[in-house]
C-alpha cells in the first residue's frame, strides 16, 4: 500500500476532496478534541458491529422448528429438531454452539447477554447485495429509488455534526475503526472519513510516519488556502491516528488473553479490537465484516454442516472468545454489540440445498446482562404469510435499534437522531442506559406518566400527562414497527397538566413516546375502525 492511498483510507474520499476545501475555514492552528467532550455522554461504550455479508439465513439461524411449515419450505434444508440445539423455547444452528467456548450463544443467551431481534428489515426491500448493504450503512431507505445516491453512512453523518471543523479539528483518538482494508460507508460523511480502517497496526504506523508537512497552515481566505489546508490536515490527521493506534496496541497486547482466540479471520479481528481497548484507545465504534453468506448453492449438506454452519460457527467463536476476554479483562459492561446483514434469504429452499436472496431477517444483540436485556424479541416468523416474492415479512425497521445505539450507547437527542436519519425510530428498549438519570419529569397519575383515551379508539384521541420539569418535549406517535407516524410537539413546554387531541385515520397498534432530554416515556394504544 502506498502512502497516497493511506491517506485516502484514513480521512476522506475522492468526492470528500472536491467537497471539503470549499467548506474548510483556514485556521492558524490543528486541534485535537476529547473524545468524551465530541459525544452527549460522558462515557466509555464501545459499540461492535460485524457484518455478515452476502445475506444471512435467519431462518436457519434460529430454526423454527416447532412450524410444520418450515419444513414444507425447506425439503432438503429445513433443519430438524434433533439437530438445532434447543435452548430454552428457541432453537439455534448448532453451529452457534457445537466447539464454541463456554457453548457460545447458547450460554450467552441462557445468561441473558444475548438478544435475538427477530423481523429486521425495511419497507420495499430491494435484493441487491450492494444497494441493500448501503441502505443499512447509511441508514436511509430511499425505497427502491435507485436514482438516490447513498454516500454519507448514520455514523458518520451523526458524528460529522459534532465535529464542526473536521478536519483541522479532531477527535483525541479515532471515533470509528474498521478492521478492514477499506472505510465502510458507515463511517463515510460530507466532511470526509468519521474514522480509520487498518489490519495490521504495525503496518498502519509505518505508513503514516512523516506524513505531516513542514509548512504550516494558512491563514488566507482564498480557495488555494482552503485546499491547501485541508490536505494538510488530512496528511497530520493520518500520522497522528497512526502513532495513536500503534502505542495503544503495543500496550493492549501484553495485557490480554490471546490464547483465547481462534485462528479465524473473525476472531483475529476481535483480537485485534481487544488490544486496542486493553491499551486505552477511547475508540466508539469498531466493524467488521465476514463474507460469504449468498448461499444460493450447498448452503448445508446432508448432515447440516456445511458453508452456513462453518460462517455461523465462526462469529459464535469471535463473540464468545472476545466477551470472555473482555470479562477477564474488565471491560465487559462497556461493550454494546450487534450483527447487522443486508437481507435475509427467501422462505423456501432453491432445490439445490441453497436459497435465494429474501427480505427480512434477524440479528444478534450481546453485552453485559447489565445493560443488555437478552431473550427473544418480535414474533416468530410467519410462514403461511410471506410477502409477494417468497420472503419474510419484516416487522421492525432496522434504523430502530440503530436509534437505541444513538440514544443509549452515544447520547444522542431525538432532534439528533432525526437529523441523522430524516424521520424518527422508537427504539425496542433491548438496551438498557449505561448512565441512570434520577430526574424525572412527568408526574405518575394511577401508576401511569401518559394516558391515551379512549383506548382502544377510533382515531380521534387525546393525549394526557401532567409535566412538573420543563424542558423541550419530543411527542411522536410510531406504528408498531418503530417508524414515525406523526409528530404532535417538538418544543418547550413549561411545567402543568397537557390535554394534547391528535387523529389517526387507520386501524392498527400504535406508541406514543414523550420524550424529554434523555428521558422517554411510552404508552401503547389500539385504533380500531
Amino acid at each position: 500500500m502506498r502512502r497516497r492511498k493511506f491517506i485516502g483510507m484514513t480521512a476522506t474520499t475522492t468526492a470528500g476532496l472536491v467537497l471539503a476545501p470549499s467548506i474548510l475555514k483556514a485556521r492558524k492552528s490543528f486541534g485535537i478534541i476529547p473524545n468524551e467532550k465530541i459525544t452527549s455522554l460522558d462515557n466509555d461504550n464501545i459499540i461492535i458491529i460485524i457484518e455478515l455479508f452476502g445475506g444471512n439465513d435467519g431462518l436457519n439461524t434460529i430454526i423454527p422448528a416447532d412450524d410444520d411449515e418450515y419444513y414444507k419450505l425447506r425439503p432438503t434444508i429445513g433443519m430438524p429438531k434433533t439437530i438445532a440445539i434447543k435452548v430454552n423455547d428457541i432453537y439455534m444452528n448448532p453451529g452457534l454452539v457445537q466447539g464454541v467456548q463456554n457453548n457460545g450463544l447458547q450460554r450467552m443467551f441462557e445468561d441473558g447477554r444475548l438478544a435475538i431481534i427477530e423481523g429486521i428489515g425495511y419497507d420495499q426491500p430491494t435484493l441487491s447485495h450492494f444497494r441493500s448493504e448501503d441502505i443499512w450503512l447509511s441508514g436511509i431507505n430511499p425505497k427502491n429509488n435507485n436514482n438516490v445516491k447513498l454516500l454519507e453512512g448514520w455514523l458518520g453523518r451523526y458524528f460529522a455534526a459534532k465535529l464542526p471543523n473536521f478536519p483541522v479539528e479532531i477527535p483525541e483518538h479515532p471515533l470509528t475503526i474498521a478492521i478492514d482494508g477499506s472505510i465502510p460507508l458507515l463511517s463515510k460523511s460530507d466532511k470526509g472519513h468519521m474514522g480509520i480502517a487498518l489490519t495490521d497496526p504495525d503496518e498502519f504506523y509505518k505508513l503514516g510516519v512523516g506524513l505531516t508537512p513542514v509548512d504550516p497552515l494558512l491563514t488566507g481566505t482564498e480557495y488555494y488556502d482552503k485546499e491547501f489546508n485541508f490536505v494538510h490536515a488530512i496528511a497530520r490527521q493520518s500520522e497522528y491516528y497512526s502513532t495513536v493506534v500503534k502505542n495503544a496496541y503495543d500496550t493492549g497486547k501484553t495485557k490480554i488473553n490471546a490464547n483465547l482466540y481462534s485462528t479465524g479471520g473473525l476472531s483475529q479481528k476481535m483480537k485485534l479490537i481487544s488490544s486496542l481497548i486493553a491499551g486505552g484507545l477511547k475508540t466508539n465504534v469498531y466493524f467488521m465484516k465476514l463474507s460469504n453468506f449468498d448461499s444460493h448453492a450447498q448452503q448445508a449438506d446432508a448432515s447440516f454442516t456445511g458453508g452456513h454452519f462453518t460462517l455461523l460457527n465462526q462469529v459464535a467463536k469471535a463473540i464468545s472468545e472476545f466477551m470472555e476476554d473482555a470479562a477477564i479483562g474488565g471491560y465487559s459492561e462497556r461493550i454494546t454489540g450487534m450483527t447487522t446483514s443486508e437481507f435475509g434469504r427467501r422462505a423456501y429452499d432453491n432445490g439445490s440445498r441453497g436459497t435465494d436472496h429474501g427480505a427480512a431477517s434477524m440479528q444478534f444483540i450481546f453485552g453485559s446482562d447489565k445493560f443488555v436485556n437478552g431473550g427473544y424479541w418480535n414474533n416468530r416468523p410467519k410462514l403461511t404469510d410471506l410477502d409477494v416474492n417468497g420472503n419474510v415479512k419484516y416487522q421492525t425497521d432496522y434504523r430502530v435499534i440503530y436509534t437505541e445505539l444513538l440514544e443509549k450507547r452515544l447520547g444522542a437527542t431525538p432532534s439528533e437522531i432525526t437529523s441523522v436519519f430524516g424521520e424518527s425510530f422508537l427504539p425496542l428498549n433491548v438496551l438498557k442506559d449505561r448512565t441512570v438519570s434520577v430526574e424525572e419529569y412527568l408526574k405518575p397519575n394511577f401508576n401511569e406518566y401518559l394516558r391515551i383515551s379512549p383506548n382502544p379508539g377510533t382515531g380521534n384521541q387525546v393525549l394526557s400527562f401532567e409535566l412538573y420539569n420543563p424542558g423541550v418535549v419530543n411527542i411522536t406517535i410510531f406504528n408498531i414497527n418503530g417508524k414515525e407516524e406523526l409528530i404532535l410537539q417538538n418544543n418547550y413546554l413549561g411545567a402543568g397538566v397537557y390535554e394534547i387531541p391528535f387523529s389517526i385515520n387507520r386501524s392498527g397498534t400504535f406508541i406514543c413516546s414523550v420524550a424529554i432530554n434523555k428521558k422517554r416515556y411510552v404508552s401503547k394504544f389500539i385504533i380500531l375502525k
